[in-house]
C-alpha cells in the first residue's frame, strides 16, 4: 500500500473551514474568500483527497477562463511531481488527471460551458463562482452532481450581490439544512504582509477593501459600472437603417484577448458586437470590414502595438470612415465618460440574455488605487475587458462627431 503525506499545512481559518466541508452532513458549501487567504491551494487539495482516497471519483475545478484553469492544472502537476506513482496519465491538452485507482481530476474553463454538458461528477469546485454566469450553474452543473454528486464547493471574492451572494445566504439559513457557507478574510491569513494590508485599508475605496480583503459583500463591490443594468433595455440586435448615422470602436486583440467592434446608433444603443479570438487575422479584419461596411458607420481604432497595420489595411479598404486613438493616459477619461453616460442613462444596453459576455465585462471591471494616488481601471486578473474598452471607443466616436458636428460617409 502507498502511503499519502501532503505538505499542506492549513493555518486556522483554512482548517476550520476544511474540516466542515469533509466532515459536515452538508453536500453544498460556500466560501466568500478576500484576496491573498490561500483559496485555490485550499481548493487542490481538496481536489486531491477526495481523488485518491476513493476510487473512480470524478472531480472537476471550474475557473471562469481557460488562463485560469491552465494555472490550476499546472500548479496540481507540479505538486503531484514527475513520475508518480499514483498517476495513470495527465494530459495538460484536455487538462485532466488520471490516477491509477480510476479517479479523475479535470479543469474547466466557464467559458466552454457547451462542453460541461452530459457529465457525472462527484465532486465539483466552481472558483471566483461570483464571476461565473449563474445559468452555468442551475441549467448545467448542478445536474451533473444530482446524481453521484457528495461534495459542491463555490469559491469567490464577493462581486455585488448576484448570485453568488444568494447562494451564501443560502448556506446561512436554517431553511436549507443541506447548505453551509463560510467567510474568510485577509487578515486572519498569518502570512500575509499586515503592513500591505495597512495601506491597502488606508488608501482603498471603502468599498473595494471590504469586497477585496474583508471578504464584505457590497452593493457595487469595486465595480465601476455599479449602475449599468438599468440601462439594459435593448432585447434584440436592430437592422441598419436608410437615415440612421453609426459609430463604432475596435479593440484589437494581444495574446488570448478577442478583437471587439461595437457600434452605436445616434441615439446610443447599442446595435451590434462583434467579438472573435479564434480565428486569423485576415478572417477578423474581413469581420470587422463586413460589419463596418453593413452600417457604414465610422470608427474609433486603438493603435496598440499591432494597432498601426490592422488601422492602415482598414483605412485603405475603408477610407475616412476609420480614424485612431491612443489610449495611454487617456484611458481612464474615456472609462469615466462611459461611466457618466451610465449614471445618466444615455446609453441603451442589449439585455444580458442577448450579450451575456457585455454585462460580464461591465460588471467585473473594476480600479485599483496606484502610489500616485491616481485610480488605474481594468479587468481583474485573468478576466476580460475588450468589449468595455470597445465600448468607450464607440461612445467617444460617438460625442466626437457630436462635438465636431461631422460624419464621414463612405470611403
Amino acid at each position: 500500500m502507498i502511503q499519502i503525506k501532503s505538505n499542506f499545512k492549513p493555518y486556522a481559518a483554512q482548517h476550520r473551514v476544511l474540516t466542515s466541508i469533509l466532515e459536515g452532513k452538508e453536500k453544498y458549501h460556500v466560501l466568500v474568500s478576500s484576496r491573498q487567504v490561500g483559496k485555490s491551494l485550499m481548493a487542490l487539495n481538496l481536489l486531491l483527497k477526495w481523488a485518491l482516497e476513493t476510487p473512480n471519483n470524478y472531480c472537476m475545478l471550474v475557473s471562469p477562463i481557460f488562463s485560469q484553469s491552465k494555472k490550476a492544472f499546472l500548479e496540481l502537476a507540479k505538486a503531484a511531481g514527475p513520475d508518480n506513482p499514483l498517476i495513470q496519465s495527465a494530459n495538460a491538452t484536455d487538462l485532466m488527471m488520471v490516477f491509477k485507482n480510476g479517479s479523475i481530476i479535470r479543469m474547466v474553463s466557464a467559458e466552454t460551458e457547451q462542453n460541461l454538458r452530459g457529465v457525472t461528477l462527484t465532486h465539483l469546485v466552481i472558483d471566483e463562482a461570483s464571476y461565473v454566469k449563474e445559468t452555468l450553474w442551475t441549467e448545467i452543473l448542478s445536474a451533473a452532481t444530482m446524481i453521484r454528486g457528495k461534495k459542491v464547493l463555490f469559491i469567490s471574492t464577493p462581486r455585488a450581490k448576484n448570485w453568488f451572494f444568494e447562494l451564501h445566504q443560502r448556506g446561512l439559513s436554517p431553511e436549507y439544512p443541506n447548505w453551509c457557507s463560510y467567510r474568510i478574510n485577509s487578515e486572519e491569513n498569518p502570512y500575509l504582509n499586515q503592513e500591505e494590508l495597512e495601506i491597502a485599508r488606508k488608501t482603498l475605496p471603502q468599498a473595494v477593501f471590504l469586497a477585496e480583503y474583508m471578504g464584505v459583500f457590497t452593493e457595487s463591490g469595486s465595480s465601476v459600472f455599479g449602475n449599468f443594468s438599468k440601462c439594459s433595455v435593448v432585447s434584440q440586435f436592430p437592422q441598419p437603417e436608410k437615415n440612421e448615422k453609426y459609430y463604432a470602436g475596435l479593440d484589437l486583440a494581444l495574446a488570448n484577448d478577442f478583437t471587439v467592434l461595437t457600434i452605436f446608433d445616434s441615439k446610443g444603443r447599442i446595435v451590434d458586437i462583434f467579438r472573435e479570438n479564434k480565428t486569423s487575422w485576415e478572417q477578423i479584419i474581413q469581420g470587422v470590414q463586413d460589419r463596418i461596411r453593413k452600417w457604414n458607420c465610422q470608427c474609433l481604432v486603438e493603435l496598440n502595438s499591432i494597432g498601426s497595420v490592422v488601422y492602415e489595411q482598414l483605412r485603405k479598404s475603408l477610407g475616412s470612415r476609420i480614424k485612431s486613438i491612443t489610449t495611454g493616459a487617456n484611458k481612464s477619461d474615456l472609462i469615466e465618460a462611459l461611466k457618466l453616460a451610465f449614471e445618466e442613462e444615455r446609453i441603451a444596453l442589449p439585455t444580458e440574455d442577448l450579450a451575456p459576455e457585455l454585462h460580464l465585462e461591465l460588471s467585473t471591471f473594476t480600479y485599483k488605487i496606484l502610489p500616485s494616488g491616481k485610480l488605474s481601471y481594468g479587468a481583474p486578473s485573468g478576466l476580460h475587458d475588450d468589449i468595455v474598452m470597445s465600448l468607450a471607443f464607440a461612445w467617444k466616436c460617438l460625442q466626437d462627431s457630436k462635438t465636431k458636428q461631422v460624419y464621414f460617409y463612405g470611403g
